[in-house]
């Protein structure tokens, strides 16, 4: 039969609530007690099954991860990536991971509650910024830890979140191509909503500027996108970076002999025909594993107002391959 709490205070020679108070890590129980209690635990074999571990700690031992709606159709491999991420960090840490996803972002906001108040998760981290979120409101408003992967719009001072810095980012992407040569850059893309989008391409425009350099914005449409004299565009990420060299290739030009392509997040996309995209690898793996420190520590404080509004940001750097000469 399963060791019970009861056979553990009356092998310790103390009452069952001392036993609980030890689980809990109580400070009202000394040391001394603690050790004595903790012997008996282990030399009866005594284990806590889960429902009794969050009694005891008020903890589920788990964190839940956001997706962003699926209607936003936001299926980039960024998110794969960075769930590999996050499960390999929470698994090295004993915290399971449960996932929130909906078509909408109604569908989204009632998993969430759900899952919070149903105590499945201690927090959340969530994997998109939009503005003007109910998702993130009610986070906020229930004081729910909780950690943002992104910058978001509105509220910076009241959370807690983690990304690169975007604007040098497109600074660094045009600073890489003038140094090579390259006079006349454009920057491509196909959405201009996210603060993503903003910071990048706000950071190429300012080098670009200061460099005295030619470029403009360019919407991408696959079957109206031309190059007009570029020697070189930025891509706003590998999937559309292959999908502007196809294109490219259909006008008659070659990358990199006639334009030069780079790209961000250097994902699996990036490697997958020649030429090979030269492409800035922002770190996916450690965006994941500080989301989850992050959350741990939010999830443990006793003042959770301590670490919100806190801004932590992961290096990037550039992995040169064939698209750019």
């Amino acid at each position: 039969m399963a060791v019970t709490i009861k056979d553990v205070a009356a092998f310790a020679g103390v009452n069952p609530s001392t036993v609980s108070r030890v689980i809990k890590d109580s400070p009202s129980i000394s040391d001394k007690t603690k050790i004595k209690v903790r012997k008996a635990m282990e030399t009866l074999g005594y284990t806590q099954n889960a429902a009794a571990k969050i009694l005891a700690s008020g903890k589920s031992g788990a964190i839940g991860v956001i997706f962003p709606p699926i209607e936003n159709k936001q299926s980039r491999p960024f998110f794969m990536k960075i769930l590999s991420s996050i499960n390999e960090e929470a698994r090295n840490n004993d915290i399971t991971v449960a996932i929130a996803t909906g078509h909408s972002i109604e569908e989204l906001e009632k998993q969430v509650r759900l899952m919070y108040s149903e105590k499945r998760v201690d927090g959340f981290i969530v994997l998109y910024a939009g503005q003007s979120d109910p998702v993130r409101q009610y986070l906020i408003d229930e004081n729910i830890p909780f950690v943002l992967v992104g910058t978001p719009i509105e509220m910076q001072n009241e959370i807690t979140y983690v990304d690169n810095d975007n604007k040098l980012l497109g600074k660094e992407a045009v600073t890489y191509l003038s140094d090579k040569g390259h006079k006349h850059i454009s920057f491509v893309t196909d959405t201009e909503e996210g603060v993503v989008f903003e910071e990048r391409y706000m950071g190429f425009h300012e080098e670009l500027v200061k460099r005295d350099l030619v470029g403009k914005l360019l919407h991408f449409d696959e079957n109206n996108f031309k190059i007009d004299g570029e020697s070189a565009v930025i891509v706003m990420d590998d999937p559309l970076a292959l999908m502007v060299i196809q294109s490219i290739n259909k006008q008659g030009l070659s990358v990199p002999e006639d334009v030069s392509v780079l790209s961000f997040n250097n994902s699996v996309f990036a490697s997958l025909i020649h030429p090979h995209i030269t492409s800035f690898d922002i770190n996916v793996a450690r965006l994941g594993e500080v989301a989850v420190e992050k959350l741990s520590e939010l999830i443990n404080s006793d003042d959770k107002s301590k670490i919100y509004s806190e801004k932590i940001i992961v290096p990037f750097y550039l992995k040169e391959r064939e698209s750019v000469k």
